[in-house]
């Protein structure tokens, strides 16, 4: 391997894999390690136009994609780019921490099962469904909100953008919403903690998710959930098993208490940062929607996905092998200015903008409109509410792991002092 320029944030050199192939690009960028998320836009920044596909030698040796055009084409390809092997990087030196088989479904599966099982969620998560949500979730913004405007200061990820994204999705599932916290430490402690902490939280998850499909399935009590619609999912004409079950709701607690939290604070950061967007978002609301569409570019919390190669291919110049890994980064494309002109500029009227935030094809993230409602209700309470925040710290701080969900943990502000609506969520 040669190194071409060391300069870089992110060097890339080249190898040979065998006699007569051509040389592919190489880098050494393990994207689990804190080095990757304090550099990861500048490291996209040098791979998306020169390399968007390169090979990384960590992590067991596996295939970064950045460009757009590389992205969106391999996310569409369920044949070549598959996820039934698991869709997450393992850590170095680390398994995958669920077995193949094992996994969260109906992301770990491949066409036509993977299409069968989304099914289930497709009506309670269609967008009638969620706009029926809409006024609960506003309410439950309001007094998460009540909580702390008194005091002029607050943690907005802490006290708000976590907690509410977390008890909506349990009260889409028909269970304890009022159990947040608990849900959260686990559900942190899988994506984030070490791989001992994961396992214990994984133990806890599975055995309480158990327990409630367990007592639902003894006492429907005649209600129409997601919990009900995924006990009831067919695939090919079949009830999904018992441990199906468990798998699927793990996958909507993984995908509904983090990802809506990392998109409102990285999205409240630049807000906050930036005197002129706020104003201008606040004095103009019929912005929230494409303005969403931007944060979700530039904020994409969800950096990508691996995927599994079922066959040898050549793929944008580079000779993939079968069974090689592949970590699809939506991240980057969202800033490949091929596609994007300005991409690091905040447009709240970009148009078009076809981001990649939420995956495409066959897999695209089934809590989409979901996502957008939470995200347009917390930010639209807040600049009615708390229009004037100032974020107090010099550096807010992030997940390390910016592979797992690029987000914030924490968002300390100040703000004038406002009054209680005092208006209970039901």
């Amino acid at each position: 391997m040669t190194t071409t320029d060391s300069t870089r944030v992110c060097p890339v050199g080249t190898e040979t894999v065998r006699e007569g192939a051509p040389p592919r690009p190489v880098v050494r960028l393990d994207p689990h390690l804190p080095a990757f998320c304090a550099n990861v836009h500048a490291i996209y920044d040098e791979l998306v136009e020169e390399h968007p596909v390169v090979w990384s030698t960590t992590n067991g040796g596996f295939w970064m994609l950045t460009g757009y055009r590389p992205v969106y084409e391999a996310t569409r390809d369920d044949g070549l780019f598959t996820c039934s092997s698991g869709v997450g990087l393992p850590r170095d030196g680390e398994e995958h921490a669920l077995p193949p088989g094992t996994g969260p479904i109906p992301i770990e599966t491949d066409p036509p099962y993977t299409q069968q099982y989304r099914k289930a969620a497709l009506g309670p998560l269609s967008p009638r469904s969620v706009a029926g949500m809409e006024p609960a979730i506003r309410a439950m913004a309001d007094e998460f909100v009540d909580a702390f405007i008194e005091e002029g200061r607050a943690d907005l990820v802490q006290q708000l953008s976590t907690p509410l994204p977390a008890r909506v999705t349990l009260r889409l599932l028909g269970m304890d919403e009022f159990r947040w916290a608990e849900w959260v430490r686990w559900i942190h402690a899988i994506i984030h903690g070490t791989a001992e902490e994961g396992r214990e939280a994984q133990g806890a998850v599975f055995a309480h998710v158990a327990a409630e499909i367990q007592a639902r399935t003894a006492d429907p009590r005649g209600v129409d959930d997601l919990l009900t619609s995924i006990i009831g999912c067919q695939v090919d004409g079949e009830p999904i098993g018992f441990a199906e079950q468990v798998r699927y709701v793990f996958l909507v607690l993984l995908g509904g208490m983090d990802t809506t939290s990392g998109l409102t604070g990285n999205a409240l950061v630049h807000l906050g940062r930036d005197d002129a967007l706020r104003d201008r978002l606040r004095d103009d609301r019929g912005l929230l929607p494409t303005a969403t569409e931007e944060f979700l570019r530039i904020g994409t919390p969800t950096q990508g996905q691996a995927r599994t190669l079922s066959r040898d291919a050549e793929f944008h110049g580079q000779q993939l092998r079968a069974g090689e890994r592949v970590l699809v980064l939506w991240a980057a494309a969202n800033r490949d200015p091929a596609e994007f002109p300005e991409p690091h500029r905040v447009d709240l009227e970009r148009r078009p903008n076809r981001h990649l935030a939420f995956g495409v094809g066959t897999h695209r993230c089934l809590g989409s409109n979901l996502a957008r409602t939470m995200f347009q209700v917390m930010l639209d309470v807040v600049l009615d509410r708390l229009p004037d925040f100032e974020i107090t710290v010099d550096e807010v701080p992030r997940f390390a792991d910016a592979c797992n969900v690029y987000a914030p943990t924490s968002l300390p502000v100040r703000f004038p002092p406002g009054p209680r609506k005092g208006t209970p969520s039901s």
